[in-house]
C-alpha cells in the first residue's frame, strides 16, 4: 500500500464494507483461494501420501506465499500505472478481508429467527458458522453458539484483517485471509488432517496472537463504554480464556462473556454427534437471551470503529 493516503484506503475499505457486505454477485477471492487450496491438497496427497506433514508445509507456504507475491505485486504494478487505480484496488481488496457486515447480518437474520419461534431455520443457519451438531441444542444452546461464532469471528474477521491491513494493506490483509481459510479447511485435530494440517494450525495461532488480545482490550473498552461489566471481562480474561480449545479463539469468547455477565462454554457436539467437552467460561447469568445476540453485534461495530480511530489518531501523532 502507498504510504500517501492509505489511511484513506482504509476508510473506503470500511465504508464499502458496511454499506455492502460480502459481494455475492462476485466470485470472493476467499472463495478462490479455499478452490486452490482444495485443488493442491488432492495433488499433494496423490504426489506425497507418505508424507503428508511435508505436504503440509508445501499446501501452506504454496497458497500463502503466493497469496502475498500475487497481491504485492499486483498492487505495486497497478499503483505504477495509475495511482488512483491502485487507490481503488487497495481498497477494494481490504474491503473483501472484512466481514463486519456479513457478521452482523447473521446476527440479526438468527435474532429474528429465534425470536419467532423459527429453530429449525435458526439451527440450519448457524450450521453454516459452526462445526457443529446442532440438531440436540436447545434454545439456549442455539443463542450460545451464535454469540460464540460471532465473538470469535470479532477477531477473525474483522480485527485481524484490519490490523494487518493496517501494517501492510491488501497483500497482508488477503495474507492473512489464506492463512486463515487454510487452518478452516485443513487444521483439525483429527485423522484426516492432523500430518496434513499441523502446519496450517499452527501458523493460524501464531498470525492471530496478537490480533486476538487485542480484540480482548477492545472488548473490555466497549465494556466500559457500554456501561456493561469491564472489570469482569479482564477477569473472565485472565482465568477462562485458557481453558478454551483455541489459545487465541478463547480470548474474545471470555471476555465477552465476562462483559455481559453471562456463561458460555461447556459440552457441545460434533458432526458425528459426539460429546466435545469445552470448560464454561465466564460467571454469572447461564440462561442466555435472544437479546444478547443484538449485544454482541454493538460490540462488534464499536470494537471495529475504536481500532479504526485509534488507528488514524496513531497516524496523526507518527
Amino acid at each position: 500500500m502507498s504510504n500517501a493516503y492509505k489511511e484513506e484506503i482504509i476508510a473506503l475499505a470500511i465504508i464499502l464494507d458496511f454499506i455492502l457486505g460480502d459481494p455475492l454477485w462476485l466470485y470472493h477471492p476467499v472463495r478462490l483461494i479455499g478452490f486452490l487450496a482444495n485443488k493442491l491438497e488432492k495433488l499433494l496427497r496423490k504426489t506425497l501420501p507418505y508424507s503428508l506433514k511435508l505436504a503440509g508445509v508445501i499446501l501452506n507456504i504454496t497458497i500463502v506465499g503466493g497469496t502475498f507475491a500475487f497481491f504485492y505485486f499486483v498492487s505495486l504494478s497497478i499503483f505504477k500505472v495509475n495511482y488512483y487505480l491502485g487507490f481503488g484496488f487497495e481498497a477494494v481488496f481490504i474491503y473483501f478481508s472484512l466481514a463486519i457486515n456479513s457478521l452482523t447480518k447473521e446476527g440479526r437474520i438468527i435474532k429474528k429467527m429465534l425470536a419467532n419461534n423459527q429453530t429449525a431455520q435458526a439451527k440450519a443457519r448457524i450450521r453454516t458458522l459452526v462445526s457443529r451438531d446442532l440438531s440436540q441444542e436447545s434454545r439456549n444452546g442455539l443463542i450460545r453458539a451464535t454469540l460464540e461464532t460471532l465473538t470469535e469471528n470479532l477477531s477473525d474477521g474483522v480485527i485481524a484483517p484490519l490490523f494487518f491491513a493496517m501494517l501492510g494493506g491488501a497483500p497482508l490483509a488477503m495474507t492473512y485471509k489464506a492463512v486463515n481459510t487454510l487452518d478452516s479447511m485443513v487444521g483439525y485435530k483429527n485423522e484426516r488432517y492432523k500430518d496434513l494440517g499441523w502446519f496450517s494450525a499452527k501458523l493460524d495461532d501464531i498470525v492471530n496472537y496478537i490480533p486476538a488480545r487485542i480484540t480482548g482490550l477492545l472488548i473490555i473498552f466497549s465494556s466500559a463504554v457500554l456501561l456493561k461489566h469491564p472489570l469482569k471481562a479482564l477477569k473472565a480474561w485472565r482465568n477462562s480464556s485458557k481453558k478454551c480449545p483455541s489459545p487465541n479463539g478463547g480470548i474474545p469468547i471470555a471476555t465477552f462473556a465476562g462483559a455481559m455477565n453471562i456463561i458460555l462454554g461447556g459440552d457441545c457436539y460434533d458432526k458425528e454427534g459426539r460429546v466435545v467437552k469445552i470448560p464454561e467460561v465466564g460467571a454469572g447469568r447461564k440462561e442466555l437471551l435472544i437479546s444478547d445476540i443484538k449485544w454482541v453485534n454493538i460490540f462488534i461495530y464499536l470494537s471495529a470503529s475504536v481500532m479504526t480511530a485509534a488507528y488514524f489518531l496513531l497516524m496523526l501523532w507518527i
